[in-house]
C-alpha cells in the first residue's frame, strides 16, 4: 500500500475534480483559490488562499482503495483504510467571534473523528481571516488560540498530545479547519532550537498555541513525519525580521534540526507550502529554495503568518527515501 502523499497540480492537470475525486487512493483535493466555503462534495476543500505559482490543487493520497465519503455534524469526511480527513466550515458572520467559532468548531470535528473510531488527530490545518487585526490579547490569532485550547480541554487532550498543526490567515471571508487522524496516536515532537509552542510566555496571548512542531506516524509500516508550519523563531523569539532571505533561511535551518532531532534528517520532503506574506516576493523565495528543494514539489501560497513581523511560514511532509 503506498505511503500518504500530497501531490500539488496545475489546474489544467484537474480538467474535472469530480472524476480525479473518484479515482482509487485519492483521500483529498484541497483547493487554494479565493473560496473558503464547503466544497461541493466531501473531499474536496476550498481554502481561501491562493496559489502564487499556478498549483490551485493538492492531491492527497493514501491506499488503493476508493474514499468513503459523507457529512456529519457540519463537518465532511474522506475515509481511506486508516486514513480519515475530515474539513469543518466557519460561516463569515461566526467568524467574528473566533474564540467561540473556533471552540464549536473543534468541537464538530472531534466528536466525528471520535465517531468513526479515529480519535487521534496527527495533523490540523487551520485558516482564517484576519489573523492579525486587533491590538494585545485582542488580536484574532490570540482569540483564535483561546478557542482551540478550551476545545483541546473540553476533549481532555493534554498538551504532550498536540498534533502537528499549521494557522494562517487568508484574504476572504469564513475559515475552515481540516485534520488528518488514525486510530492510533502517533508521536509529538519538539525542536530543540524552538520552545515548545505550548509553553510560550504570557506576551503571546492569555492561551499558547496548542501544537507540536512535528508528528510522526508509521503509515503501511512506513515512517513520516507531518511537519508543522515552521518560521524564522528561535527560542521563542521572532528572527530577522524585515529580512525575507534571512527568514527563509532560519526557517530551513529550524526544519532540518527538526528532522535530525526526530532521527529523519535523510527524509525527503514533499508537499511543501511556502507561505508569503506578500505576493510579490514569490520570485525572490522561489530563486533562494530552488538550488535546495524541487520547485515541483511546492506550493507558494499567499498568506498572513500568525505574528505580523513574520514574512513567511513553512510545512512539509518528510518521508525517508524508498
Amino acid at each position: 500500500m503506498p505511503m500518504l502523499s500530497q501531490q500539488y497540480l496545475t489546474a489544467t492537470a484537474v480538467p474535472d475534480a469530480l472524476q480525479l475525486l473518484a479515482e482509487p487512493g485519492v483521500l483529498a483535493l484541497v483547493n487554494f483559490d479565493h473560496s473558503c466555503a464547503p466544497g461541493v462534495q466531501p473531499g474536496i476543500i476550498p481554502l481561501g488562499m491562493p496559489s502564487l505559482c499556478d498549483k490551485p490543487w493538492e492531491v492527497i493520497r493514501y491506499g488503493n482503495s476508493v474514499a468513503e465519503r459523507g457529512e456529519d455534524e457540519h463537518c465532511q469526511w474522506s475515509l481511506i483504510e486508516d486514513v480519515l480527513c475530515v474539513a469543518t466550515w466557519i460561516a463569515p458572520q461566526d467568524c467574528s467571534d473566533i474564540e467561540a467559532a473556533t471552540e464549536v468548531a473543534y468541537g464538530r470535528l472531534f466528536r466525528v473523528i471520535q465517531s468513526k473510531g479515529f480519535p487521534y488527530p496527527f495533523r490540523i490545518w487551520n485558516f482564517m481571516p484576519d489573523i492579525n487585526r486587533g491590538d494585545g490579547d485582542r488580536e484574532e490569532y490570540k482569540k483564535f488560540c483561546v478557542g482551540r485550547e478550551r476545545a483541546f480541554d473540553d476533549y481532555h487532550v493534554a498538551p504532550q498530545s498536540y498534533p502537528a498543526a499549521s494557522a494562517l490567515g487568508h484574504h476572504t471571508q469564513g475559515a475552515v479547519i481540516y485534520l488528518l487522524a488514525g486510530r492510533n496516536s502517533g508521536v509529538h515532537h519538539e525542536n530543540p532550537r524552538q520552545q515548545p509552542a505550548y509553553q510560550y510566555p504570557r506576551e503571546y496571548g492569555p492561551s499558547s498555541p496548542s501544537f507540536a512542531r512535528a508528528t510522526s506516524l508509521a503509515l503501511c509500516s512506513k515512517p513520516q513525519v507531518f511537519i508543522s508550519g515552521t518560521a524564522s523563531i528561535i527560542g521563542h523569539n521572532t528572527q530577522a525580521v524585515g529580512d525575507l532571505q534571512q527568514q527563509l533561511a532560519i526557517t530551513l535551518d529550524n526544519i532540518q534540526h527538526l528532522l535530525s532531532h526526530v532521527g529523519q534528517a535523510e527524509a525527503n520532503l514533499s508537499g511543501v507550502r511556502v507561505y508569503l506574506r506578500h505576493p510579490e516576493d514569490v520570485a525572490a523565495a522561489q530563486a533562494f529554495l530552488a538550488p535546495r528543494l524541487p520547485l515541483e514539489r511546492i506550493n507558494f501560497i499567499h498568506a498572513d503568518i500568525c505574528r505580523s513581523q513574520l514574512l513567511v511560514e513553512i510545512e512539509a511532509l518528510a518521508s525517508l527515501a524508498p
